[in-house]
């Protein structure tokens, strides 16, 4: 795709992808999950997520680096089944088994009194892209994890960016371009970021977090 394109592809199609520069490499760390990627992040940031699920990660970030204030943005019209639950009928998550404890109805409430014990979360319910254009603070870490769809992660990537102060962080889940292991369908994350790094010379990749299945999480930093 060109700048600002969309174009529906067909099954047995794939979009090419930008090549990453090398410098924009060149201090690239990896980790091997996101828990140790948390680890290295500085303590206090400001932090906002969109795609909270359940709020794994955003309690991950939120408690890891004694974060000082988080902003959490979902649709909050979900159950707390996962990918598994759903494809093979019951959870088959390792040191973490998901039950039924909310609903599409009180999926808000859920993550306001999870988070109850921090006196600076707040939540905010709607499209990522509509709340993502209403927003104008400055964020040390934004972690984006909603539809994998090209166009719409590629106007949220273009959004958030303007939200992030420099030397700050957005980290992205499912880098990768085909999802053999859970829809078998193409994933448009990976070609975005790409995208994103070649018509932005002043970001640079942080870090990538590999996965046990191949759904890594890459870090973007803005350097200026």
């Amino acid at each position: 795709l060109q700048q600002g394109e969309a174009k529906s592809f067909q099954e047995d199609e794939i979009e090419d992808s930008e090549k990453i520069s090398q410098l924009q490499l060149n201090n690239t760390k990896v980790y091997s999950s996101r828990e140790e990627y948390a680890k290295n992040v500085p303590e206090g940031i400001r932090y906002l997520e969109f795609g909270v699920a359940w709020g794994y990660s955003a309690q991950l970030f939120i408690d890891t680096a004694k974060a000082s204030h988080a902003l959490l943005v979902d649709l909050y019209n979900q159950d707390l089944k996962c990918w598994s639950w759903r494809k093979f009928g019951s959870c088959q998550c390792e040191g973490f088994k998901h039950e039924l404890l909310y609903s599409p109805e009180n999926h808000q409430q859920y993550i306001i009194d999870k988070f109850s014990y921090h006196p600076n979360v707040a939540t905010m319910k709607g499209d990522a892209v509509g709340v993502a254009k209403q927003l104008n603070g400055k964020y040390d870490l934004i972690y984006i994890d909603i539809s994998n769809d090209r166009i719409q992660t590629r106007e949220l990537l273009s959004e958030s960016s303007r939200l992030v102060r420099v030397g700050g962080i957005i980290g992205l889940n499912d880098y990768l371009i085909y999802d053999g292991v859970i829809e078998d369908q193409p994933y448009g994350t990976f070609q975005t970021v790409n995208e994103f790094l070649y018509l932005n010379k002043n970001w640079v990749v942080d870090a990538i977090a590999l996965h046990n299945l191949g759904f890594y999480d890459i870090y973007i930093k803005r350097i200026s």
